[in-house]
């Protein structure tokens, strides 16, 4: 791996620029479930401002621009806390005023505007590295393949740990608790800078960051501007209750609705139980400390540890599919549709989807293989649940899309018939969790469990992938107001160095470049699919003739 030599220049804590009211408020029922998801983690890299002169400071723009942005989010400068005790007397002044289901282990809340909150790590550097060291421009179009393991972004992340939510926190030498998020903005050698952000799962998904940055954008475009308008009005909705009221039931009861229960047990997704399977896990992992002298009924199944080689090298791979790519693997999987109404409808996002899943069994070797294979897929409940664009959070789930490896993988199927039938079980499965009432249940079920993160929805190894999207989030419509033409050469997603993670995601334009428009379709210029894979299956995988068609 190419190394990027990172010069550290400064680190300081970010405040609102107004002091915020002390509040605590309760994460939704779906927040809590993600306490164990890796960070949100997005990159950019911006090419070399043209708006600015000699006497121009880049950094003091930024500090002072999320400094105002902050305003607006002021529990992303607090702390994150959990319940961690089943015994009432035992609880904070504050979580005493939290409804019921609140109140029960394990569900976090934000507690910002005391003289405690930690504020928003800002951290500034320099590197050796340049933009074409990065991402190359001619990436797109002459690596489709690119082997992103030689040369790794995430130092272009702040490297602190962020607060543990779940335990306890220790204060620095400077007096600060571990934040919530943390913010690296580092100035290349070829005169672009790269921002880097971090921030803790349950606070924010991908899209709340997005709604953040682009708040942030308006603030520096406002800043830039040096006109007497008003500064924008940043409307971000952080109401975690309106979630949890739609849960299916009461759930503020004693006990909870078994019918409502038994619904929710019926959807796709695992339940793997991972109290099962202590002695098996590689890394520490404890019951919590008010369960330990229980006995326990497995919930759901054990976790499949024996399918996950931890020893195998990981290799990681950025792969393009340019829009003529993209085009034909969607054609030749709707071609078999029928006119018939009731038939499913195939979005472009199944199509891919379907088409990564299947060569990805096969570089596994799992195409005369009878058991299930599984791909766990990240699914943003927003539009199910009308929360709006601009609700703040992380309320996602996780389904579970299953086939044989035989139905996803068989030489013996023809490629088209294969390819629908994969398309359709993705589209089945994400109209069954997307339903409305579907949701409510799980709701009601998570509401009930002994603590959120007991239940994991997702797994890795030969037999699973998990599939994060970040299509259509916005990832190139950044703009602080500091480039005429030339944007964002590339943005990345940070995920962990695991056999099975999958990160799909619009693909910058050239356009862009041209200071033209952008896509309408988040495939007009073609996606970007991160891969982590066993180096033994990737190496079969990129040297598939299907793969890239």
């Amino acid at each position: 791996m190419t190394s990027i030599e990172i010069s550290p220049i400064h680190s300081e804590r970010i405040f609102p620029n107004t002091t915020p009211t002390e509040h605590a408020v309760p994460l939704s029922l779906l927040d809590a479930t993600t306490a164990n998801f890796a960070y949100t983690c997005p990159i950019w890299l911006f090419e070399r401002p043209d708006k600015i002169g000699d006497e121009f400071d880049l950094v003091d723009h930024f500090r002072q621009s999320l400094r105002i942005t902050l305003d607006a989010y002021p529990h992303w400068a607090g702390q994150l806390k959990s319940i961690s005790s089943l015994d009432a007397a035992k609880l904070n002044p504050e979580e005493l005023r939290f409804p019921p289901h609140a109140r029960r282990f394990g569900r976090i809340y934000s507690h910002y505007g005391t003289s405690e909150d930690p504020g928003v790590e800002f951290v500034t550097a320099s590197t050796n590295a340049t933009l074409e060291t990065l991402s190359p421009a001619s990436r797109t179009t002459e690596y489709p393949l690119f082997d992103r393991g030689k040369i790794s972004l995430t130092d272009l992340v702040p490297s602190l740990r962020l607060a543990n939510y779940l335990g306890a926190n220790t204060v620095n030498e400077a007096g600060f608790l571990p934040p919530v998020m943390a913010v690296q903005l580092t100035k290349l050698a070829c005169g672009g800078y790269a921002l880097g952000m971090k921030t803790l799962h349950p606070l924010a998904d991908i899209q709340s960051v997005m709604h953040f940055v682009q708040d942030w954008t308006k603030i520096s475009r406002w800043i830039l501007s040096g006109s007497p308008v008003p500064k924008p009005q940043l409307t971000p909705l952080f109401d975690p209750r309106r979630l949890d009221s739609m849960a299916a039931g009461d759930i503020n009861g004693e006990q909870p609705d078994q019918t409502i229960i038994d619904q929710a047990l019926s959807l796709l997704m695992h339940r793997y139980d991972w109290w099962a399977t202590l002695a098996l896990c590689p890394w520490p992992q404890e019951i919590p400390e008010p369960f330990r002298n229980q006995e326990h009924t497995p919930i759901g199944p054990a976790m499949p540890w024996s399918e996950w080689d931890f020893d195998a090298p990981v290799s990681h791979y950025l792969v393009h599919l340019n829009r003529s790519q993209v085009d034909k693997i969607y054609e030749n999987t709707i071609q078999g549709i029928s006119d018939d109404p009731g038939d499913n409808r195939i979005s472009r996002h199944d199509a891919i989807l379907a088409h990564i899943w299947s060569c990805i069994t096969r570089a596994r070797q799992l195409g005369e293989d009878a058991g299930l294979v599984h791909c766990d897929l990240a699914y943003g409940t927003r539009p199910a649940l009308g929360l709006g664009d601009n609700f703040i959070g992380s309320p996602t789930l996780m389904m579970n899309i299953e086939m044989t490896g035989v139905e996803l993988a068989s030489p013996d199927i023809p490629e088209d018939e294969r390819r629908l039938s994969i398309a359709r079980c993705i589209r089945k499965t994400v109209n069954q969790i997307g339903d409305k009432a579907a949701l409510s249940s799980h709701l009601h079920s998570v509401a009930y469990e002994k603590t959120p993160q007991r239940i994991w929805q997702g797994f890795l190894g030969r037999r699973h992938l998990i599939v994060t999207t970040w299509a259509r989030a916005g990832l190139y419509e950044i703009d602080f107001g500091l480039n005429s033409s030339l944007g964002i050469r590339y943005a990345e997603g940070v995920l962990p160095t695991l056999d099975g993670d999958v990160l799909i995601k619009d693909a910058p334009s050239p356009k862009d470049r041209d200071g033209l428009s952008g896509a309408k379709n988040w495939t007009d210029h073609g996606v970007d699919v991160s891969l982590y894979l066993r180096t033994e299956d990737m190496e079969r995988l990129i040297r598939d003739p299907v793969f890239l068609p």
